[in-house]
């Protein structure tokens, strides 16, 4: 079953191309890998699917009910974003917030999701801990499980 498919995308900034006649399909249970050198518009590509970046020229279309919201995404970090002053569980539980709609407070699925996470990434004994006190690689599986909270029921 397709879930996203992406035809002829080019991709750039201010008038300026840096790739075009991108075109892919993934289809549930896929791994996507996209590899390139720095600057050749892996990330833009990225952000351009997940709305936050307008492509240049060609269609993005979510099939089979998938949504763009439903998309996890770990990218790389700043140095503000080590420093956030939120707990691990904070932080992971956040994954959950494009599916909250009007909802104040997490539901005991979303809280049961962000601990299976935190478990399956061997962080869950730093739930109650500071983000910014973590080492980098425990960073990242904290934004790992974070983006797994956001994917949900796509891919495990």
């Amino acid at each position: 079953m397709t879930l996203l498919k992406c035809e002829n995308l080019e991709l750039g900034y201010e008038g300026r191309t840096i790739a075009k006649d991108i075109s892919f399909s993934v289809d549930s249970g896929d791994y996507l890998c996209i590899v390139g050198e720095n600057g050749s518009g892996k990330s833009t590509l990225m952000k351009t699917i997940l709305g936050l970046h307008k492509a240049m020229a060609g269609t993005i279309t979510f099939c089979s009910g998938f949504k763009q919201t439903s998309i996890g995404y770990l990218p790389q970090q700043t140095v503000v974003q080590r420093d956030f002053p939120a707990s691990v569980e904070e932080i992971v539980r956040s994954g959950c917030l494009n599916h909250q709609r009007l909802q104040l407070l997490y539901t005991k699925e979303q809280k049961g999701l962000a601990r299976d996470n935190m478990e399956k990434l061997g962080i869950a004994d730093l739930a109650k801990s500071s983000y910014r006190e973590l080492s980098g690689g425990q960073q990242q599986r904290v934004l790992l499980a974070r983006a797994l909270c956001a994917t949900r029921s796509y891919f495990y």
